[in-house]
């Protein structure tokens, strides 16, 4: 069903057009109706709901392909692309650096003109860059497409959030959004899958000056599930909470109708709201504006939006935000991306000495032999199948971290899972000293994974609940751009200091998540708490 078609019927008195005189950018202390939360209440909790989240999470698993595709791809993409260790690196870091510059201006428009439409074109951004990336043929073209694609990724996941927290009633939230981001794993899987059943394989064409092989393939499959996405979101509506901050509330009383009468299967004219009020938001109403003038006025809006944030009531909560988010992601990408580095260090040691044993941690200063051997195979399938087996194992593995956040995210809080999940990684950081064979490296890995995953979910919840609705997006923005810079350092500074000092990134990645989890305690509760 379209929920956007508009209500063919006669409105009785439903609209309150009552407005302040004294400052028409808020609403009236006297507004007369019932609350945005009282309002999503009253529609239910059923159809709409599972089929919002089910399409939400998909946004949110078509991003985690994006981003983990190219570093599956690596070792069968080299040799066609001519790829040098350092252009590994660009490729691996050049995605982060498009989501924060994707995810700040995405997310500044979300806040302007709508979560949905915004959200669909950083979609179908990230869907068609992922597809041209595909077809092109040198390593230049290829990084620029990527970069592209992180541009849009970086925008649908700030959004994804804003949008869908505020379809959920209190009591329901963080459940709901816990499973959105449990779809993070449900894309590495897939990712994982898509990889095994392509990139192994002879498939593809060849034609004078143009190769489309397997891990071609492997990058147009990836690129579906965003584009497929957007197509859908075709049928969902805009956040009415978003419309009743731009002063439609007949558009949004419309929305709360539909979502009403699609969970309970009554008829659209006995949903029990006839008035919304807007007391607790900020109400702007939008102009009509030239083609130049929505691109300036988007641009101080854009800037606006930003100083809010720094105001007096927001400087501490959106400060401990930022902190908190570089330092999980700090933590987490500094170790993680690493994993894959220190087990190959591990595995060369112990074929050149099968008697020794060691932990990784012994082997700072060792690199091999020293032979340098072309890996590049006349049949093009320089893949090791057991890694991508690896890396589907470790990406299933944080699944009953996400249950337990499902399921008691609104019982036990969002704080006490951010403050448990980042000191326990923080200790869990130290697991490298005992890390001494393949399987020891994997079962670190996936705990290391799991219990990241509880903090990730955490500060999703409270990303998208701490601020007020016509800040939401952007604040998500602004605090995943730090996080995007708390990856980049994270990566590098990690692998600048493993070889000097083992011990070193090690204990900066346990220091950084625990301080980032105890200051988790100092934000404010918002388990089971109306929207702003």
């Amino acid at each position: 069903m379209d929920l956007n078609f508009p209500i063919r019927m006669e409105r009785r008195g439903l609209l309150d057009s009552s407005r302040s005189d004294e400052d028409p950018d808020m609403n009236d202390d006297m507004d007369e109706g019932e609350d945005y939360e009282a309002a999503i209440t009253a529609t239910g909790y059923g159809p709409f709901q599972y089929w919002l989240i089910l399409i939400g999470g998909f946004a949110n698993a078509s991003d985690a392909i994006e981003i983990l595709c190219v570093s599956i791809l690596l070792p069968a993409a080299e040799c066609d692309l001519h790829m040098t260790s350092e252009d590994k690196g660009w490729l691996s870091g050049i995605a982060f650096i498009g989501m924060m510059v994707g995810g700040y201006v995405w997310g500044c428009l979300g806040d302007i003109f709508g979560r949905r439409s915004v959200l669909m074109v950083s979609l179908v951004l990230n869907g068609l860059s992922g597809l041209a990336s595909s077809f092109v043929q040198t390593f230049p073209s290829f990084l620029v497409f990527r970069f592209i694609s992180g541009v849009g990724v970086g925008g649908s996941i700030p959004l994804v959030w804003a949008y869908i927290s505020e379809f959920q009633p209190p009591s329901k939230r963080g459940a709901a959004l816990s499973i959105i981001a449990s779809f993070w794993m449900v894309g590495n899987v897939i990712v994982a899958v898509f990889a095994l059943v392509t990139i192994p394989y002879d498939i593809g064409f060849q034609a004078p000056g143009f190769v489309y092989n397997s891990w071609r393939v492997f990058l147009t499959v990836c690129a579906l599930p965003a584009l497929i996405t957007a197509i859908v979101m075709m049928w969902l509506p805009e956040s009415p909470m978003f419309l009743l901050t731009k002063d439609r509330k007949d558009e949004a009383l419309d929305v709360l109708r539909k979502m009403y009468s699609l969970n309970t299967g009554k008829q659209l004219y006995t949903y029990p709201i006839k008035i919304l009020s807007t007391a607790g938001l900020k109400v702007q109403k939008e102009t009509r504006l030239t083609k130049w003038g929505t691109f300036t006025s988007a641009i101080l809006q854009t800037w606006r939006l930003t100083k809010a944030l720094f105001s007096r009531s927001l400087i501490f909560t959106t400060s401990i935000m930022i902190i908190i988010n570089f330092t999980i992601q700090f933590g987490y990408y500094g170790l993680w991306l690493w994993f894959p580095e220190l087990f190959n260090r591990l595995e060369q040691y112990y074929n050149e000495h099968p008697y020794h044993n060691v932990s990784v941690c012994d082997l700072t200063e060792y690199h091999g032999n020293g032979t340098q051997q072309n890996t590049c195979k006349d049949d093009g399938h320089n893949v090791d199948t057991s890694a991508l087996i690896s890396i589907l194992i470790t990406s299933i593995a944080p699944l009953p971290a996400n249950l337990w956040t499902i399921v008691c995210m609104d019982k036990l809080g969002r704080k006490f899972f951010l403050v448990f999940s980042m000191f326990l990684s923080g200790l869990a950081a130290f697991g490298v000293y005992l890390v001494k064979s393949s399987l020891d490296n994997l079962i670190l890995a996936c705990v290391f994974g799991a219990l990241c995953t509880m903090g990730f979910n955490a500060l999703d919840c409270l990303g998208a609940e701490l601020f007020p609705t016509h800040l939401r997006s952007t604040a998500l923005a602004v605090t995943l751009m730090a996080a995007r810079i708390g990856a980049i350092l994270g990566t590098v500074t990690f692998g600048y200091l493993v070889d000097l000092y083992c011990a070193i990134p090690l204990l900066l990645v346990a220091a950084f998540l625990i301080f980032g989890g105890m200051l988790g305690l100092v934000l404010p509760n918002t388990t089971r708490i109306a929207l702003m």
